[in-house]
């Protein structure tokens, strides 16, 4: 009689510094439409959680892609006030090459130290804000990494190079397109201790988006 071996189940939670992008639905990809970044919050054999400027409907198709674990393609099984859950569509061959990387990241974790203010260029520690528009218009979007002049932005829209805007409550003028969002250069240079705060959603905002978060 044969013996069913059971595959182990791996989980990496907390996961503070691993960036990547997805995208929602099987069409075509297209920058703040349905592809956007995001931050990894926790990665495991069977799913994911996110923190993302747009949050899918449950049931919805994802493919998400990172430089640590490749692209991972699955469903939304989880909404929360700043991004989702996705469960993994994939084979039991692809279940174990994922947590080959899984383990082979977590271990990296320990040997690998960081600073944060020793890069020009920084990830906050709570990437989902509140971008908007002279004209009142404002959304949900993410801060992909920040430094005391600029910002790198994902959002639900594609603003034209020129276009004056606000992350949070600094001001800037956007001055470069890339394929998940675009850059944001603020008008004046920033206090390094306290630009992250000023970047976060203002209170006003913070019930906005999670309202949102449950229509998007």
């Amino acid at each position: 009689m044969s013996e069913v071996m059971e595959r182990p189940t791996i989980a990496l939670h907390g996961i503070a510094t691993v960036a990547g992008r997805y995208v929602i639905g099987a069409q075509s990809s297209h920058p703040g439409i349905n592809l956007f970044a995001c931050r990894l919050r926790m990665i495991g054999s069977d799913s994911l959680r996110l923190t993302a400027p747009v949050i899918p409907q449950l049931g919805e198709q994802v493919s998400t892609s990172f430089a640590s674990f490749g692209t991972l393609n699955g469903h939304v099984t989880r909404q929360y006030d700043d991004g989702f859950e996705l469960t993994f569509d994939q084979t039991g061959q692809e279940r174990d090459a994922l947590n080959a990387r899984i383990t082979s990241f977590s271990e990296k974790l320990w040997t690998a130290s960081s600073d944060r203010r020793a890069s020009s260029r920084v990830m906050p520690s709570n990437p989902r804000t509140v971008i908007a528009r002279p004209d009142n218009w404002s959304q949900p979007c993410l801060i992909v990494d920040y430094s005391i002049s600029g910002a790198a932005v994902s959002a639900a829209f594609q603003p034209a190079v020129g276009e004056i805007v606000t992350v949070g409550r600094v001001t800037g003028e956007v001055v470069r397109l890339f394929d998940f969002g675009f850059a944001v250069r603020f008008f004046e240079p920033q206090n390094a201790e306290s630009i992250e705060g000023l970047l976060g959603a203002p209170d006003e905002w913070r019930d906005v988006m999670r309202r949102s978060s449950k229509t998007a």
